[in-house]
């Protein structure tokens, strides 16, 4: 079972218990996967292990967590129990299933990246001493995904296909950003209710034409779609708490020829890195073959982030192909492959696949063409 891996890798560290506050991270360990909102959802790694949840959840729980011990609390009160927050109120009982556990004096773990200076400070002083700083002790684990985990991005990323087919249909002159979203996320919503009736799928579609496309991250909006227009699409679905990519670069009409030239470029780069992957090697040396393409092209300043990263639970999570990530790579990582080149004046140019690593490779699971045939909208 997962837990027994994380319990496991948890006693690797040398600690007795670790307090998990992160919520991709509480959710990958308990299964329950909360919205995540004022109310912490907390897990204790210990002896037994526990789920910390406000009260209001607790039925829910129930039907979805693998950690069998719940414990609640409730802010009806006012401002909180006898004045305190809610993170306070979870803390308190993060400190009484440590005690009550008879963990007093041993080694105990938090996560610094899920709590605030002050409620360290809050946690420290209810617990009575100092706790260990442990970080990435989950993420390791996340990197690598399970049978299910795997499942659950293909659905989605297969849903991704449908919403970018009819996106790049609907991308003619005179038509919105927003309305070529609105068009993609509905296919994509109505197919998921059909192909997939038990799973939480939500659709995240992010059309963006023009000189919006030299921005890596930019936010679809009425902007109507002009003759000679670059135009990146992103489309993807979130599904049970998983996240899938799919960005393909189209134009609205013929391309010029300088348009032509880096767009070669840029698929060539991401052939490159989806060559490079391979179990054994480090993740670096994916973004150098995409990099050492596009560098020889005279566009290496205008490549300005990296090849690609890790999908999850997180969309943007371990390991990335960066030029500084030694991460190996292993069968079961789900990544992005997405270089890029930005050229005000003239476009943004990327495509983006998500990819599983194989026992000799990877497979490319969002296989929407890509040639510059096939993205030339009329």
């Amino acid at each position: 079972m997962r837990i027994d891996k994380v319990m496991q890798a948890v006693r690797d560290t040398g600690l007795d218990a670790l307090l998990v506050l992160t919520p991709a991270n509480t959710y990958y360990v308990s299964g329950f996967r909360a919205i995540t909102y004022s109310r912490p959802v907390m897990v204790v790694l210990g002896k037994e292990p526990a789920l910390i949840i406000p009260e209001l959840e607790f039925t829910h729980a129930q039907d979805r967590s693998q950690i069998p011990r719940i414990r609640t609390y409730s802010d009806m009160a006012l401002g909180g129990l006898a004045g305190k927050s809610t993170f306070q109120l979870a803390a308190d009982l993060c400190v009484d299933t440590l005690r009550e556990s008879g963990l007093r004096g041993r080694r105990i773990g938090y996560e610094p990246t899920g709590i605030t200076v002050d409620g360290y400070e809050y946690l420290s002083a209810a617990w009575g001493a100092p706790l260990v700083p442990v970080k990435d002790t989950i993420e390791r684990l996340r990197m690598v995904k399970e049978a299910a985990e795997l499942h659950l991005v293909r659905a989605g990323a297969e849903l991704a296909e449908l919403g970018m087919s009819i996106e790049v249909e609907a991308s003619t002159a005179g038509t919105s950003e927003i309305e070529i979203m609105a068009l993609g996320n509905a296919a994509m919503l109505v197919e998921a209710a059909r192909r997939h009736p038990d799973l939480n799928v939500t659709a995240g579609s992010r059309p963006v034409s023009g000189d919006k496309t030299v921005l890596p991250h930019s936010i679809p909006s009425g902007k109507r779609l002009a003759a000679g227009d670059v135009v990146i699409h992103g489309t993807g679905c979130v599904t049970n708490g998983y996240y899938s990519e799919d960005e393909r670069t189209i134009f609205v009409g013929a391309p010029t020829a300088e348009q032509r030239r880096v767009f070669d470029v840029m698929l060539r780069a991401q052939l490159a890195a989806i060559g490079a992957i391979r179990p054994g090697r480090p993740c670096k040396d994916v973004d150098h073959a995409a990099r050492a393409v596009i560098e020889e092209a005279g566009y290496g300043a205008a490549f300005i982030h990296r090849t690609g990263h890790g999908m999850g639970i997180d969309v943007h999570e371990p390991p990335f192909f960066a030029a500084s990530d030694d991460t190996i790579i292993a069968p079961g990582m789900v990544m992005s492959v997405e270089p890029g080149i930005y050229l005000p004046g003239l476009g943004g140019f990327r495509h983006s696949d998500t990819i599983f690593v194989t026992e000799d490779g990877c497979e490319v699971v969002t296989k929407y063409p890509k040639t510059l045939p096939e993205v030339i909208v009329a």
